[in-house]
């Protein structure tokens, strides 16, 4: 017996089924908190990046804050200088010299003179009488001790017996050398009252 062919039939069981939807992937272990770590790292390193780059600024401008002003330099003669500092100038060698007299000091300013022509101006501020005694040597001032008062050797001028609060000038012709101007009434020189002095 001949097998009538009927198309209907063989879709019916030829016909493929629909192919399943693929599965969902299996969430990773941890579920959503694993994701939410994440975030939170990131958000921590940018908000550390911005705080580092904070701080670089805020060191960075407080070098001209609370009223600081910046210094500049130059170059003088081949050497770096700071601008406002002024260089410590030599002490120079002058022709005028105020001198005070007091218990128990000499106190020469300058204490350089230019050689030639030197004047003294001494005053005494003291309370009592003193005298200026100017002295050529090449010991220091305070080695002059001969019985209980200066020794005079080399005297190139003086002033005697200047009452407290009087003035009076003395000038003298001096060559290069060192000096020692004191007074030498009795007691006042090995009471201390001597300085050194240098003529140029």
């Amino acid at each position: 017996m001949a097998t009538t062919h009927d198309p209907r039939t063989e879709s019916r069981f030829t016909r493929e089924p629909p192919s399943p939807e693929p599965p969902e992937p299996p969430e990773p272990a941890g579920g959503p908190r694993r994701g939410l770590g994440v975030y939170v790292l990131v958000a921590a390193l940018v908000f550390g990046a911005l705080a580092a780059t904070g701080l670089v600024l805020l060191t960075a401008g407080g070098e001209h804050s609370a009223g600081a002003t910046p210094t500049a330099t130059h170059q003088t003669a081949g050497r770096p200088a700071t601008a406002g500092v002024a260089a410590a100038a030599p002490v120079s060698a002058a022709r005028t010299i105020a001198v005070t007299l007091k218990e128990f000091s000499v106190n020469p300013l300058p204490g350089t003179g230019r050689a030639g022509r030197v004047t003294f101006h001494v005053r005494n501020t003291g309370r009592i009488t003193h005298e200026f005694v100017v002295l050529r040597t090449s010991k220091p001032a305070a080695a002059l001790a001969k019985g209980g008062r200066a020794d005079e050797t080399g005297n190139v001028g003086e002033i005697g017996d200047l009452k407290p609060g009087a003035s009076k000038s003395l000038a003298l012709s001096l060559r290069p050398g060192h000096y020692a101007l004191v007074c030498n009434l009795p007691g006042h020189y090995l009471a201390g009252q001597h300085a050194d002095f240098t003529v140029r």
